[in-house]
């Protein structure tokens, strides 16, 4: 057990509440209970840490909003959950710093509930840094609802950072393009919350080329100038980020600057996703490119020698098109939160909590990433027009010359057609399985019921003039009922095992698409 520390509230201070009341309120701060003595007008209580009383009042109205409302009140508004159910399912990194140049604790919890008893029992060390991390875009953080608020009461977190964990459990909507700008709060203690979501492209490989999709990371960092008690939390979403990359070598070279250095985390953020949207840029770029190259050279009043690919390359602008047009929204967001961020420098060196060479070097690394993010929004501009302009001229040619709109117009219908019967012949292909089963389990018993039949036919004696049946009939019982009852259930176990291996395969194949 942790050591605790006395604490001493003044009930005057406190606003008059009851010891039940209180105890209550340290409940939902420490998530377990804390008894209360009543000693001489004053509120006497050992914790984990010192509990100010600002927060003693204030978190019974933070740990309701967390609690009651604001998250059920959006999930019927959201595709997929964005928190797991199952605790067993977890995947949280935890890393304590007990002092500006040690490593306390280092650990990987598999569990919600495990993450949860630690947090609760281990006071607050120098700096602590969370890690949690989705399978893929489309999955769930890896952490219990419980938790997560558990996690929230504990650090007295406002309700707003569920605005961020909302985002995940899905791809990056273009509704909410504008959305995740940096959030600066001042707490009463002289800290600073800082939160904001980062949207950014990442690269995989598919058939050997390279293709980009885009993701986000959520980001909670609380700030004591004072020193001790500074938090971080990182929302992945994949496992083995970049970004993960890049802090397991900065733990390894030099762990004293993360928990230390309030930018030292937030630049390694800002390193290993901005760069990416200029390689981004560049591949639509060169996608737009072939469009228009095919679009300026062939004649598209001579109908014959046009192909199915090239009339849907002329399409694809369109298509880049809608891909492009969030781009904007979503780098004018970064470029939001690296202002908030100089401005979060200055305000730091102007109180004396940043020496003047920090100063500087955060001033020239932002100053750096805003200016390239400023080269990014104009190349993207470049490429909206030219989406647009490419669309254009393939929308005269096609217009001009109507046997050409008809194909277009058929190549569309052809497409959806195709579609359909797809799903037709997946459809057909599980009543052929089925029957095939069946006809496989007819031919290997028809010679032995064949052969039964005959062997049979004395069981009965018609020749008298009452009807009389062998006393050895009993034996075709036996033997027949069972043999039915374990065709059957072959039968059954056959085909549901082959019914969830294809059910498996679609479903792969379904996220497979929505990540790309």
């Amino acid at each position: 057990m942790a050591q605790l520390i006395e604490n001493i509230i003044n009930q005057d201070i406190v606003g008059y509440i009851r010891k039940e009341k209180l105890e209550a309120r340290l409940r939902n701060i420490f998530g377990y209970d804390i008894r209360v003595r009543h000693v001489n007008e004053r509120f006497v209580f050992d914790a984990p840490r010192l509990v100010t009383t600002v927060s003693v009042a204030m978190s019974a109205s933070s740990a309701s909003n967390i609690d009651g409302e604001r998250y059920e009140s959006v999930l019927p508004y959201l595709r997929y959950p964005p928190l797991i159910v199952t605790p067993d399912r977890s995947e949280i990194r935890l890393v304590d710093f007990a002092s500006e140049d040690a490593t306390k604790h280092d650990a990987t919890f598999t569990h919600s509930e495990e993450f949860e008893s630690y947090i609760s029992t281990n006071t607050q060390p120098h700096a602590r840094i969370i890690s949690i991390c989705s399978q893929n875009s489309i999955r769930p953080l890896q952490i219990t609802e419980r938790a997560l608020r558990r996690l929230m009461k504990l650090y007295e977190i406002d309700a707003d950072f569920l605005d961020i964990v909302v985002s995940f459990g899905d791809k990056p909507r273009n509704s909410d393009a504008g959305l995740g700008e940096m959030k600066v709060k001042q707490r009463a203690d002289g800290s600073y919350d800082m939160q904001y979501l980062l949207t950014y492209a990442d690269e995989y490989k598919a058939y050997g080329s390279t293709k980009w999709t885009i993701r986000q990371i959520g980001v909670f960092h609380r700030y004591k100038p004072s020193g001790g008690g500074n938090l971080w939390i990182f929302l992945h979403a994949k496992p083995n980020t970049k970004l993960q990359q890049q802090f397991e070598a900065k733990l390894t070279e030099c762990p004293s600057t993360l928990g230390q250095d309030w930018f030292s985390l937030h630049s390694l953020v800002l390193s290993s996703y901005l760069v990416n949207w200029r390689w981004c840029i560049r591949g639509l770029g060169d996608q737009l490119e072939n469009s228009a190259d095919i679009a300026l050279t062939r004649d598209l009043s001579k109908s014959d020698g046009i192909d199915q690919n090239v009339l849907l390359e002329l399409l694809k602008p369109q298509h880049l098109g809608d891909v492009i047009l969030p781009l904007s929204s979503w780098m004018g967001v970064a470029q939001a939160t690296i202002s908030k961020m100089q401005e979060i420098n200055t305000l730091l060196y102007t109180k004396g909590f940043s020496t003047e060479n920090n100063y500087d070097r955060v001033s020239g690394d932002l100053a750096s990433y805003k200016v390239n993010l400023e080269g990014h929004l104009r190349s993207v501009r470049v490429l909206e027009r030219k989406a647009q302009g490419i669309s254009d001229l393939v929308g005269s040619k096609v217009t001009f010359d109507k046997e050409i709109t008809n194909k277009f117009t058929i190549i569309a219908v052809i497409i959806d057609i195709n579609q359909s019967m797809l799903k037709l012949t997946d459809e057909g292909f599980d009543d052929n399985a089925t029957v095939k089963v069946v006809t496989l389990v007819t031919l290997i018993y028809l010679p032995a019921s064949f052969v039964a039949t005959i062997l049979g036919m004395n069981l009965f004696d018609f020749a008298s003039e009452k009807l009389s049946i062998s006393r050895q009939f009993w034996i075709f019982i036996v033997l027949a009922v069972p043999l039915t009852l374990l065709t059957l259930a072959m039968w059954y176990f056959v085909t549901q095992r082959q019914l969830r291996n294809r059910q498996k395969m679609k479903s792969k194949k379904k996220e497979e698409e929505l990540m790309v």
